[in-house]
């Protein structure tokens, strides 16, 4: 019986650590993680919104930087709840607003304009779309035509061995 009763404490004892651990670690995914943030001051493409024309911009507690029509800027944080803060040079407005970051985004576009605009969302994910050439099937391509003038084909050649001078 005194065996029995030394085990119980032992697997209590483990499962709390367990679950302390457990819980330590989600603390830190979510406040450790690190984000990039792209900060946007472009027209919209319908013209729905405009470009600030000279503001300051600040995430969180880190230094703000100047930002005109067409800039486009990031800040790396941590954590996934952030704070943004623009001042407008033109009139002297302030706008600040808080935003969560998806736990499962890496990077997000957020577009100042939409935000003094008051359009919601002003956060979204950003991904890198990557245009693939498309290649030809039947092999490397037999010659390319600049002006009228044709490049002939590269012709693939064995390695040359360096010539040794004794």
């Amino acid at each position: 019986m005194k065996a029995a009763s030394l085990k119980n404490p032992k697997v209590l004892v483990r499962s709390i650590l367990c679950l302390v651990y457990v819980a330590v670690l989600i603390l830190m995914l979510l406040t450790g993680k690190r984000h990039t943030i792209l900060i946007d001051n472009k027209d919209a493409e319908d013209g729905s919104y405009l470009a600030v024309d000279g503001m300051s911009v600040q995430i969180d507690k880190q230094e703000s930087s100047e930002y005109y029509p067409g800039d486009r800027d990031k800040a790396v944080v941590n954590a996934q709840k952030h704070t943004i803060k623009v001042e407008i040079f033109s009139d002297g407005k302030i706008v600040e607003s808080s935003f969560t970051i998806p736990l499962g985004q890496d990077m997000v576009l957020l577009s100042v304009p939409k935000l003094v605009a008051g359009i919601e969302p002003y956060v979204g994910p950003f991904s890198v779309q990557l245009e693939q050439a498309s290649a030809p099937d039947s092999g490397p391509p037999q010659g390319m035509q600049f002006g009228g003038d044709a490049v002939p084909p590269v012709e693939e050649t064995a390695p040359v061995a360096p010539l040794l001078i004794q």
